[in-house]
C-alpha cells in the first residue's frame, strides 16, 4: 500500500520528526533519493518516537500482507487521510 503526496524534498540533515513523519512512507517504500534514504535513516537511529512509529507502520503493513486481503479503495483513501494527519500533527477527530 502506498500512499502518494506531497513530500517535503529534498531534506536537509536537521530534518526534525515532522518532516520525517512526512517521508516515512515513502522511505519504508524504497522511494527516496540515496542522500534523503540517508537522512532518514541517522534520524530513526536517535529518534525513539520516530522509530516507534517506524516499528508500527511495518507492524501494519506486515499484518495487511499476511492476511492478504482484498481492502476497499475508500478504506484506503480514509487510511491515507488519517497517515496524512498523524504527519501534519492535526486533530484525529
Amino acid at each position: 500500500m502506498k500512499l502518494r503526496r506531497r513530500l517535503p524534498l529534498p531534506l536537509t540533515a536537521s530534518a526534525d520528526c515532522h518532516v520525517v513523519g512526512a517521508v516515512l512512507q515513502a522511505y519504508l517504500d524504497g522511494e527516496l533519493e540515496p542522500e534523503d534514504t540517508k537522512i532518514v535513516a541517522g534520524h530513526l537511529e536517535h529518534c525513539e518516537r520516530c522509530g516507534i512509529e517506524r516499528a508500527t507502520v511495518l507492524r501494519v503493513v506486515d499484518a495487511i500482507k499476511r492476511q492478504q486481503l482484498d481492502l476497499d479503495p475508500g478504506l484506503i483513501k480514509r487510511l491515507g487521510g488519517f497517515v496524512d494527519r498523524l504527519a501534519d500533527d492535526e486533530p484525529l477527530h
